[in-house]
């Protein structure tokens, strides 16, 4: 084989190898706390716990997410707050989201007529390395409320 040709062989290798994806973090709402807001705009600070089911570490630049309670959309964030979570490890944070006063108070007329909080996250985790590159995550799970029977649920 002349140079070439292992010049091409090795190009195409590093593009297969940077088709194969990681498995998408896990990722839980382990708490909700309002923060201040003005006029018809509330903040909500979404605290998550991220697993990482690949041999791989994950080094994130930051993240997108959004929050859907009990079926309706309720906030979305961004963060540019930079982590990482350890191989086959976990890690802790936060992203502070926004929401409408209509939307809070649709959830608290809702909410009266339950006993916990059903929840889907959908965003991104967005990668150190390489650039641009992103995990995507969809989870959904059930928020008791302090003192209810029954463990949270993921």
């Amino acid at each position: 084989m002349t140079s070439r040709k292992h010049a091409r062989i090795l190009l195409l290798l590093l593009v297969l190898a940077g088709c194969v994806t990681a498995p998408p973090p896990d990722v839980f709402v382990i708490d909700l706390e309002p923060l201040e807001g003005g006029g018809l705009e509330q903040r909500v600070k979404v605290d998550l716990r991220i697993q990482n089911p690949s041999t791989q570490p994950i080094s994130a630049a930051g993240m997108s997410l959004r929050l859907i309670i009990n079926g309706q959309p309720l906030a979305r964030g961004v963060s540019n707050e930079r982590f990482t979570v350890p191989p086959l490890g976990e890690a802790t944070t936060s992203i502070v989201t926004s929401t409408t006063l209509i939307d809070l108070l649709r959830q608290a007329y809702r909410a009266q007529e339950r006993t916990s909080l059903e929840y889907r996250l959908e965003g991104k985790l967005y990668l150190d390395s390489p650039p641009g590159r992103s995990l995507s995550f969809e989870t959904e799970g059930r928020l008791e409320p302090p003192g209810a029977a029954g463990a949270p649920t993921r």
